[in-house]
């Protein structure tokens, strides 16, 4: 028995005495105890604020002995950046949390930030009821979900700042045309290294490829869409699991990996804006000049502080040089399992340079593997297919390549139209000169 100026409190476990009120369990309460409803709404409360507060608070403090000068102005950059385009995040925004097609927060695995939200398009057949538990459901040849694509979209934000909810654009823009998204959140760093954050990924993917039928898609048209570094542990999630498969679903730690899932039943990858040679020494200078330092770049790839172990590290992390490991090793399995590719990029972009695109589509053609596509914006930066462009509205080149590109012939049919534009040209290009990526 406790008490808070006066006040009895009772507590079942040692914990909850000293956690008082805050107990993950919801049995600690004033004057006796708690009615069950009470006690989950206490549970959920503590693991919202825990989840959203603490833990970003927590990871802000340890992110912070990283801190270099230089990161100041590019935060200062982000905001002014945000703070422009903003009417229309806003707009986004509520239709992010208004839409009753959208469903956020459904929880794929056990880690942290193991949760994704869904964009089910009008017309699924399970459209508005609980999904979570209706696996390995199979289409009927008559359904109206026959053939309908289903979307696995992985976002960026330099391995450090990536959040589900930056892909709401795109993922409402594909959920219009009709197709099922999948928007993944992963362990960022410091939470997580590259290695937690490639079998986040991989995690998510099996279990939207689990129930692909009973979202309302059809379990054979399954992609992997990732942006900037959602496209790097996207790609390389999907040749960690080619690897595991051939160790017998055993990763490099002898621990049993994730069997829902093969890289060669997915129906195809989509790479935006992405890097691919994380172990190539002009990448990571050039990542040095923008602002993430060498000492966290490693740091991020398991690589070392001080890049002690980069000769070893960087290359298990490199989609390009495990591509060129793989065949050397065992000829012809790239040909085998890896879907098809389309890799999309701005010639302008500074952030992640578009030769990334090119040498992981020479690694794969190398290899014998030839379902591989490029396009190239030309003007285009980093976040101009990604934000800017949808913002200003009209012709949507990176949505109508990947619909052409998931929909097959039956996407050059939704590739036309126009989008709404959100924000007046003269913010979007005054957004443009402060964005630091």
């Amino acid at each position: 028995k406790n008490s808070i100026f006066g006040v009895p409190i009772f507590c079942s476990t040692e914990s909850e005495r000293s956690l008082l009120v805050t107990t993950t369990r919801g049995t600690c309460v004033f004057g006796g105890k708690m009615p069950p409803r009470h006690a989950e709404r206490l549970k959920a409360l503590a693991g919202t604020v825990g989840r959203n507060v603490i833990l970003p608070f927590m990871l802000a403090l340890r992110l912070a002995s990283f801190f270099r000068i230089g990161w100041l102005f590019k935060f200062l950059g982000l905001v002014g950046f945000a703070a422009v385009l903003s009417p229309a995040f806003l707009r986004v925004g509520w239709s992010y949390y208004t839409d009753k097609r959208v469903t956020r927060d459904v929880r794929y695995g056990p880690n942290p930030r193991n949760r994704l939200d869904l964009f089910l398009p009008e017309g699924c057949g399970f459209h508005g009821t609980r999904v979570v538990d209706a696996e390995n459901a199979a289409v009927h040849e008559n359904s109206v979900n026959k053939n309908r694509p289903v979307v696995i979209f992985v976002t960026g934000g330099m391995w450090i700042i990536g959040y589900k909810a930056w892909g709401a654009l795109l993922s409402l823009t594909l959920m219009r045309r009709g197709y099922v998204v999948a928007s993944l959140d992963y362990r960022n760093f410091p939470q997580g290294t590259v290695g937690d954050m490639a079998a986040d990924v991989g995690l998510g993917i099996g279990w939207v490829v689990r129930r692909a039928a009973s979202l309302g898609g059809d379990p054979s048209k399954v992609f992997v869409v990732g942006q900037s570094a959602g496209a790097h542990l996207s790609a390389l999630a999907l040749l960690r699991q080619t690897e595991w498969e051939k160790r017998g679903y055993l990763n490099g730690n002898g621990v049993s990996s994730s069997k829902d899932w093969s890289s060669k039943d997915l129906a195809g990858f989509v790479g935006v804006s992405g890097v691919y040679g994380v172990d190539n020494p002009d990448l990571i200078s050039h990542f040095d000049k923008k602002g993430l330092y060498k000492e966290v770049f490693y740091a991020i790839m398991e690589a070392g502080f001080s890049g002690s172990r980069a000769g070893e590290a960087l290359p298990r992390s490199s989609p390009v040089a495990l591509v060129h490991e793989f065949e050397s090793n065992n000829p012809g399995v790239i040909r085998a399992t890896h879907p098809p590719v389309l890799l999309c990029h701005g010639e302008a972009d500074t952030s992640a340079p578009p030769s990334e695109s090119a040498a992981y589509a020479n690694a794969l053609r190398a290899c014998g593997f030839d379902d591989v596509t490029e396009r190239y914006y030309p003007g285009k930066t980093h976040t101009d297919p990604f934000v800017t462009d949808p913002i200003l509205g009209g012709r949507d080149a990176l949505a109508e390549d990947i619909a052409r590109f998931v929909g097959g012939e039956s996407g050059n049919d939704v590739t036309t139209g126009t989008s709404p534009r959100l924000l007046p040209r003269a913010f979007v290009e005054l957004a443009r000169t402060m964005v630091p990526f």
